[in-house]
């Protein structure tokens, strides 16, 4: 399948089926290769496969347990298999529309403990306080309105990816703060911090951007964007710290990205004139990224066929 760089529903519905019908096929395979050791586990595993199949689409939380429930299933014990299996089915369907929760609050409690188990820091975060929660929530409804009236295209790509938003702050102390963020074990996932996003327009930019990496993740099942081990780090246009080559691959498709929404929305005769000239000064710096990324994937990126595609249609849009 041809990628397409601009942002549409289509292209975020079919990355969302690519991702549960990945999920249903491995699920399918563990369900074979179990079935002479445990008949009923692998009888689970085919049902729920199928109904993934048949269109079931389920949480983030769900998604993630899938990754404990493997090298569990690798080690043998069968029994906490089943009872891994039985709880992430146990989560039911996702909820239509989207999500907004906020660590510390009702609802939150069992993701924010499971990315609390994950080794990346950024992913522990703290509780916001009520207004903080209140507040950040009609920005993002006022920044989903921006984007509704002046590029419906990537607002419906957003929803068909992003259906569950986790509002956090960096923890105390933490070496790291961050603005965003999305990780490919919790699908439909995006994680963001308010104190960073003060305007619709800021709100955009970063659902633009995180959503941007979920797409990504979505359009590598098959194979993956790069070749290169993790372990060779380069420059990366939007981190301070050096990156692998799959993270600047990521870095600078995502700058093409926050570029096409900016300069949409730079474009908009009815916007105000601070907007708009923030809009374009935002624009400028992410293509800036972009050729700062591109120079450094193409010096030292082993793209693989997906991955040149990717980056090709990126390239596109920005020298059209």
């Amino acid at each position: 399948m041809t990628f397409v760089f601009a942002p549409s529903a289509e292209l975020g519905r079919q990355t969302d089926s690519r991702m549960h019908i990945g999920l249903s096929e491995s699920l399918t395979y563990l369900g074979q290769a179990v079935q002479p050791h445990d008949f009923d586990l692998s009888a689970d595993l085919f049902d729920f496969g199928g109904q993934l199949q048949a269109g079931l689409r389920i949480p983030a939380l769900s998604f993630s347990e899938y990754y404990s429930l493997v090298p569990t299933l690798q080690s043998g014990d069968l029994a906490q298999c089943r009872a891994m299996l039985a709880q992430m089915r146990s989560r039911g369907a996702r909820q239509s529309g989207q999500i907004i929760r906020a660590v510390g609050h009702p609802g939150a409690e069992a993701l924010t403990h499971s990315l609390s188990q994950d080794p990346d820091e950024l992913l522990h975060m703290a509780a916001v306080s009520d207004q903080t929660l209140t507040d950040f929530t009609a920005l993002l409804r006022e920044g989903f309105g921006l984007m509704d009236a002046h590029v419906p295209d990537l607002a419906a790509e957003i929803r068909a990816i992003v259906h569950d938003i986790l509002l956090g702050h960096a923890q105390p102390g933490s070496k790291v703060e961050f603005d965003g963020a999305s990780h490919y074990q919790y699908w439909g996932l995006l994680m963001l911090n308010p104190k960073h996003h003060k305007t619709p327009l800021a709100v955009v930019e970063v659902l633009a951007h995180e959503s941007a990496h979920s797409l990504l993740f979505g359009q590598t099942i098959e194979e993956p964007l790069v070749l290169n081990p993790d372990e060779e780090l380069f420059t990366s246009p939007l981190r301070p710290d050096p990156r692998p080559m799959d993270g600047i691959f990521h870095a600078t498709f995502v700058s093409a990205r926050m570029a096409w929404a900016m300069e949409q929305l730079a474009d908009v005769a009815t916007l105000s004139p601070a907007d708009r000239q923030q809009a374009a000064e935002a624009a400028a710096k992410d293509r800036q990224n972009f050729a700062s990324g591109l120079s450094t994937v193409r010096a030292h990126g082993r793209l693989t066929q997906t991955g040149a595609q990717i980056m090709a249609a990126a390239e596109d849009w920005i020298t059209r």
